[in-house]
């Protein structure tokens, strides 16, 4: 609290004005970083008809988040395993932001399905195999010094992706 303090340059006493501890404080990070998110990828998402490229650009926005503040992320993921009702506070409002994501996902794996672009599977798993990628990518990607940069990334996660859903 001392350093998000001193970056806003406002007292300490100031922040609690607005959030009584730090995991309400990391609570409104993840939900503005979704929104951004959202607001980021809201005109290409729906502008796109081709599910791949809607991959692609939930991918590219996911990492754009990420890449602006990869230490939050670790954080809020430290946070989240914490034992405590705040901790798990955290954990719900990751939990809330996954199952948009996860909503997302299967709204563009059934379109795929449905234009013969995938093949027919159970979309629940789909879903569930692409987090886990997507998951694994965020982890890597926070961890990372020096990211590559987040579009190759993201057509790599695709290419990996759609040679398992290909028709």
């Amino acid at each position: 609290m001392d350093e998000i303090a001193a970056e806003a340059g406002v007292a300490r006493s100031t922040i609690y004005v607005y959030f009584s501890n730090r995991d309400e404080l990391l609570r409104a990070c993840l939900t503005r970083m979704h929104d951004q998110l959202l607001k980021a990828i809201a005109e290409a998402w729906a502008s796109s008809a081709v599910p791949m490229d809607r991959l692609q650009i939930l991918l590219t926005g996911v990492f754009e988040q990420l890449d602006n503040s990869p230490a939050f992320l670790r954080l809020a993921l430290s946070t989240q395993e914490s034992p405590s009702r705040d901790g798990a506070a955290v954990g719900s409002e990751l939990a809330l932001i996954g199952l948009n994501v996860a909503g997302m996902l299967s709204e563009l794996i059934e379109d795929g399905i449905a234009a013969g672009t995938f093949r027919p599977m159970d979309s629940d798993l789909a879903v569930t195999l692409i987090g886990q990628q997507l998951y694994g990518a965020m982890s890597v990607r926070a961890a990372e010094p020096m990211p590559r940069p987040r579009e190759e990334v993201a057509a790599e996660i695709c290419d990996f992706v759609l040679r398992g859903l290909q028709a």
